[in-house]
């Protein structure tokens, strides 16, 4: 028994000793999180569709443009509830077809779809009889989410339903009291007196309990900002679940780690290859629900890359769309969306049911993926001089081809190094494919080595030494969490091919939030070298489909010479943590980003050419 169900069974049973006879207890079943898995692994991809009264509303309040995310215009633009109510007339979904909403799914690849019953509006896109604040107040009279329920099962893709389980701006009784403002109930801020527990019992679980008895097997709920809930009431949410529907995936933001996967942030990937189940959720432009004034969109090639990328780290990746009130899909989502499925049609094989990166990191010229004796090199740009030295691969290669066309390439296996020659004319704009069918079992090499003249070094690769106040630990994106001048240092190792100098970069992430963290110091050993009291000076930012919510910045720190080849160990600490300015208060910073941490992402050595 691994120490994750040990600890998810410990709280299981002190949740049960002391939960309160009005909540459910859950019920005994045989079904496992590895059985309940199963599909979502296989899956890959999946798609969000943030849809409601926002949608109408488009970003705009009284004809101004309302800073922050779409959906969130009720808080933004502190709408009294009267007045966000009167959105409903003007729901129309007169342009809703689930069929061609499925179909376009279908088509891009995608798995699994998760709809919106119910977001932080309170507002519920079904026919509820536990609130009146439903799809009835609307000109639509029909049950929007059972069409789409139906249209998924026709299709053969598996149905989730998102649900906020702690947020709720409709009731009085869910106020989230740092985020209120006069007026919201009709009444001042001062007299506003929220009662969770009640909340749950008259609203949040009398609907989930509907959601799971009305509509079939439900394959996915997916909750949402968790927040203060305590550990008990997230409790509740999963209970209900595994007493009506066992077989049912509960995802990370549930609250407590009580789900079958863990959180990431919005628009959060990994750094490094994850070692447990993890999701990506992401947006196509800066916004999950309709917002008219919106043009941001993301390049197609960048949402491509980012759904590969998620596959090389073994987690899963779920793209969103947001209707217009009439149920239209914003062309340039469509667009994105088809150029995906484009390349699935060809290339799937290398996406579902697959692994993560065997290798220690992905490589400059892309990613890669594996599933059993095969590996799928996905190549972003053209290799140098068009070949692809494969370092690490202590098994050989029997058959190399590109995976679209099957076209055979040259191979030649030599015990340190496989390459394989890439032919001209492939189209890197659409990510061309290689399959390397190897010996079984394959055999690999995770430590860092040059690829490229690039030694690319993980934080989540190295061990650490604990400080006089802790010791770091490891976010479940493979950055670093407790990483200050006092929790001691970390541990890493590369291998140098080559004899030389060496510059030396230094990769941080944060939430978008929070700055760059100004006056930060840090120091770095290695062998006869040391960069001591070395300032990071943000000397660049990756232009990525997370730039705007989980910005990747780097400092080059200086150089370092390694007199011969051979393991060669890094040891890197902070001497002092800069300051960080908040940026706005738009936008959920999930994680609970410290201030009192560097979030160290990797370290690149690059050779310099002599």
């Amino acid at each position: 028994m691994n120490l994750l169900l040990k600890k998810k069974l410990f709280i299981l049973l002190v949740v049960l000793s002391c939960t309160s006879n009005q909540f459910i207890l859950a019920q005994p079943t045989h079904t496992t999180t590895e059985t309940r898995l199963n599909w979502w692994r296989e899956a890959r991809f999946g798609l969000f569709i943030h849809w409601g009264l926002y949608s109408v509303a488009a970003g705009q309040w009284n004809g101004k443009d309302i800073d922050g995310i779409g959906e969130w215009i009720q808080n933004f633009a502190k709408i009294p509830n009267s007045e966000y109510n009167k959105l409903t007339k003007d729901f129309t979904l007169l342009n809703y077809h689930p069929e061609e909403w499925v179909a376009l799914a279908k088509q891009a690849g995608t798995k699994y779809i998760v709809f919106t019953a119910k977001h932080h509006d309170g507002f519920a896109l079904y026919p509820s009889d536990a609130s009146e604040f439903n799809i009835r107040m609307t000109p639509y009279q029909e049950d929007p989410l059972k069409q789409l329920i139906t249209a998924c099962r026709k299709a053969g893709i598996k149905v989730g339903i998102y649900y906020s389980h702690r947020q709720d701006w409709h009731e009085e009784d869910a106020a989230v009291m740092s985020n209120e403002y006069d007026g919201h109930y009709g009444k001042p801020k001062s007299e506003v007196k929220p009662n969770l527990d009640r909340y749950i019992r008259h609203k949040a679980l009398p609907q989930i309990r509907e959601l799971l008895t009305r509509y079939g097997n439900i394959d996915l709920i997916w909750y949402d900002t968790p927040f203060d809930l305590t550990l008990e009431q997230s409790q509740i949410f999963v209970n209900v679940i595994r007493e009506l529907q066992p077989n049912c995936i509960i995802n990370g933001r549930v609250g407590y780690n009580l789900g079958d996967y863990g959180p990431l942030g919005d628009n959060e990937m990994p750094c490094s290859k994850a070692t447990t189940d993890l999701e990506m959720v992401a947006t196509l432009n800066h916004t999950w629900g309709y917002k008219k004034n919106d043009n941001h969109w993301k390049g197609k090639k960048e949402i491509l890359c980012s759904l590969i990328e998620s596959a090389s780290r073994n987690i899963n990746y779920m793209v969103n769309i947001g209707p217009m009130a009439d149920g239209t899909i914003p062309t340039p989502s469509v667009d994105i969306l088809k150029f995906v499925g484009n390349w699935m049609a060809v290339n799937s094989e290398s996406i579902y049911g697959t692994e993560g990166n065997p290798f220690n990191d992905n490589f400059p010229w892309g990613y890669v993926t594996r599933k059993e004796n095969n590996l799928y090199l996905h190549l972003t740009q053209c290799p140098q001089n068009n070949c692809i030295l494969l370092k690490g691969l202590h098994s050989d290669i029997r058959q190399a081809m590109i995976l679209a066309t099957q076209q055979p390439l040259t191979v030649a296996n030599r015990q340190s190094v496989k390459t394989i020659t890439i032919p001209d004319g492939l189209d890197y704009e659409k990510i061309p494919v290689i399959k390397l069918v190897c010996e079984t079992p394959i055999k690999t090499d995770t430590r860092n080595l040059m690829n490229e003249g690039i030694i690319s070094i993980p934080a989540a690769s190295g061990t650490v030494k604990a400080g006089q106040k802790g010791k770091i630990t490891f976010a479940e994106g493979g950055t670093t969490e407790n990483f200050n001048p006092q929790t001691g240092s970390l541990l890493l190792e590369c291998e140098i091919d080559i004899p030389g100098e060496y510059e030396v970069k230094l990769y941080t992430s944060r939430h978008w939030r929070k700055s760059f963290a100004e006056g930060t110091f840090v120091t770095l050993k290695t062998g006869d070298n040391i960069l001591s009291n070395r300032l990071l000076k943000k000397d660049g930012e990756l232009a990525n489909v997370r730039q705007n919510s989980y910005p990747e910045t780097w400092s080059t720190i200086g150089t370092v010479t390694f007199p011969k080849e051979g393991t060669q160990k890094i040891e890197l600490s902070i001497d002092k943590i800069g300051t960080f300015t908040r940026l706005g208060h738009f936008g959920e910073d999930l994680q609970g980003e410290s201030e009192n941490n560097i979030r160290i992402m990797k370290i690149e050595l690059i050779y310099k050419t002599q």
